[in-house]
Parts: C-alpha cells; sequence; structure tokens
C-alpha cells in the first residue's frame, strides 16, 4: 500500500493547492508529508485511508460533473 502513497499525496496536494495546504488540512508537518510524497518514510495507515477518502470524493465529485450520458465503452478482451 505504501507504494500507492506518493500518487496519493500528489493528487490529493492538487485538490488542496499545494502540500502546504494539504499538510495543514491533515495536521502533519510539511516535512514529513514530503517523506511520505518521495518515499524516504511510510505515512501512517490512518493518513493514507483520509488521503484515499480525500481523492475518491474529488474523483466522485468530477464524475458527477461529466456531461457523458452514456458509460464508457468496456474494452473488448482478446483472447
Amino acid at each position: 500500500m505504501q507504494r500507492l502513497v506518493p500518487g496519493l499525496i500528489g493528487r490529493a496536494a492538487e485538490i488542496f493547492g499545494g502540500l502546504p495546504a494539504l499538510a495543514q488540512h491533515l495536521g502533519v508537518a510539511e516535512h514529513a508529508l514530503g517523506l511520505w510524497a518521495t518515499g524516504k518514510a511510510s505515512a501512517p495507515v490512518g493518513i493514507v485511508e483520509v488521503l484515499v477518502d480525500l481523492v475518491l470524493k474529488d474523483d466522485i465529485a468530477r464524475a458527477k460533473g461529466d456531461r457523458r450520458h452514456e458509460p464508457r465503452a468496456v474494452a473488448e478482451h482478446t483472447h
């Protein structure tokens, strides 16, 4: 799961407008967030859960704003 943390932090930082704002929202030191973002330290499970929740909620909100009315095409499987 820790291998996903840098991507989650990057995406959450985009949502919040940068690492400083994300660190403030999470209530963690920006330095610690930077270590987790680079994979130099492991993020606590509770922080990872919050990051997943933030990213999923943003993705769901974006999907609701999607103007397409048809579902995405399912890729055909070749055997």
